[in-house]
């Protein structure tokens, strides 16, 4: 599975506060933020509603592994 490099490029001053949620929930918090997230129809839908305020690629990167995956690796040691 691929993984997406996104980018905060627009400040969120004047956005809708629904739009600020969806930042927040990218993971994103000031302009010029970066992150790596997993390759998944809700990731791109979440990218779609604040699409003109990121930049988005498809990266070769491996997608960053969850809590509930960190969690169940540590139970099986």
């Amino acid at each position: 599975m691929a993984a997406i490099k996104v980018k905060l490029v627009r400040g969120l001053a004047g956005c809708p506060a629904p739009h600020r949620t969806v930042v927040q929930g990218l993971g994103l918090g000031k302009r010029d933020s970066t992150r790596i997230l997993p390759d998944t129809p809700q990731t791109l839908g979440m990218i779609a509603k604040v699409g003109y305020l990121v930049e988005w690629e498809r990266v070769d990167a491996p997608p960053p592994v969850g809590r509930k995956a960190k969690k169940a690796a540590a139970a099986r040691s």
